[in-house]
């Protein structure tokens, strides 16, 4: 069976962007840690979209292997790699948990580079392959009281675009796509104030972010910004010195993690 794998898929852009595939008929492996979510997500596509849904119950964080491990074991050929899975954390540097940041690390760029590690080799054998990695405006700058979650993202970015420089004569493609603020647990996750992310003409839905995914999928261009005002705001970002986007996005976000305590 080809199906298109979704990690991070129990809920938010994963869940929307894996039913943006089911709707046009594609098969799908889902993976995240909520078992019960995943199991309800396979029951709702295949009864209304009529495809096969696989779904693998894991910490990618620490079983990055396994996930291909169970596509191999069940004949699973993975032709669409969307690593999504990832999360954030609003806290100075010297005050966040230390084990929670190399967690993070772990699992927004580890067992993004191991999946795509594992999955390009089948991909080269089916003689075509597209790899779509969740990136964030915050891969274009750097991010205090969020410095590693930023840093991670910017990792995302220039690991892809390398990527896709290697593999421009494999018929594989490599994309990134690039959310701002969505509202979705995510912030919960990330100790942030979810109300300033409501009232925030940059916010974007799930929906709106698989829908920018998907016809990142579909064009096969190199990145995406998400939304008219994300898209503004990453231009004019680009023309400050890096030292005052830190300064300027320090200052934004320390307000943000102000209100949020």
């Amino acid at each position: 069976m080809k199906a298109v794998l979704v990690t991070g898929a129990s809920g938010g852009i994963g869940k929307e962007f894996a039913r943006q595939f089911a709707f046009r008929g594609y098969n799908l492996v889902l993976v995240a840690r909520r078992e019960e979510e995943l199991k309800q997500i396979k029951k709702e596509f295949e009864e209304e979209y009529g495809i096969t849904v696989e779904y693998f119950a894991c910490d990618l964080a620490e079983d990055h292997k396994a996930v291909y491990d169970f596509c191999k074991a069940n004949g699973i050929e993975v032709s669409v790699l969307i690593n999504n899975a990832g999360f954030g954390d609003y806290k100075a540097f010297i005050d966040a948990d230390l084990d929670k940041m190399m967690n993070m690390i772990d699992l927004n760029d580890k067992a993004l580079v191991a999946l795509s590690h594992y999955f390009i080799k089948d991909m080269k054998e089916l003689g075509y392959g597209h790899i779509i990695n969740v990136g964030s405006v915050a891969s274009f700058m750097p991010g205090p009281y969020m410095a590693v979650y930023y840093a991670s993202k910017a990792f995302v970015m220039s690991f892809s675009l390398a990527l896709r420089e290697e593999l421009k004569n494999d018929n594989i493609k490599v994309s990134v796509l690039c959310p701002g603020p969505v509202a979705s647990d995510f912030w919960n996750r990330a100790q942030g104030d979810h109300s300033l992310v409501g009232t925030s003409p940059f916010t974007r839905t799930p929906t709106d972010a698989a829908v920018s995914g998907y016809s990142l999928f579909e064009s096969g261009k190199a990145y995406k910004i998400d939304g008219m005002f994300n898209q503004l705001m990453i231009k004019a970002v680009r023309f400050l010195p890096l030292e005052l986007a830190a300064r300027t996005v320090g200052f934004v976000q320390k307000k943000v993690k102000g209100k949020a305590d």
